[in-house]
């Protein structure tokens, strides 16, 4: 029986890539942008959203993800992106100081 997974996004490549993650993991589960299930789409009974999502008391499904970086630049195209109501803000964290070389 598959179990809850919990995605860690760490740096630019990381947070790049889980963004394109879960952008497909949006379209494969029937899930907008904005965290909802889509109407226009036969959801499978058997579709096991919860193992990637945790679903919120508005009904809004949020990734189980948490998003770390030493700059925001790539964090704050995320927040200000397409999918930017899809994440909760909670599991942002970033340095200010920034840490590039």
């Amino acid at each position: 029986m598959p179990r809850e997974i919990i995605t860690l996004q760490v740096g630019q490549c990381g947070n790049q890539i889980g963004y394109e993650f879960w952008k497909q993991l949006c379209l494969e589960h029937g899930i907008t942008q904005d965290g909802l299930i889509r109407d226009d789409i036969d959801v499978d009974a058997g579709d096991r959203k919860d193992v990637f999502f945790y679903q919120a008391d508005d009904e809004h499904y949020i990734p189980r993800a948490i998003l770390l970086d030493l700059e925001d630049r790539v964090i704050n195209g995320i927040r200000t992106g397409d999918y930017r109501k899809l994440y909760n803000p909670e599991n942002f964290l970033v340095d200010t100081q920034g840490g590039g070389a």
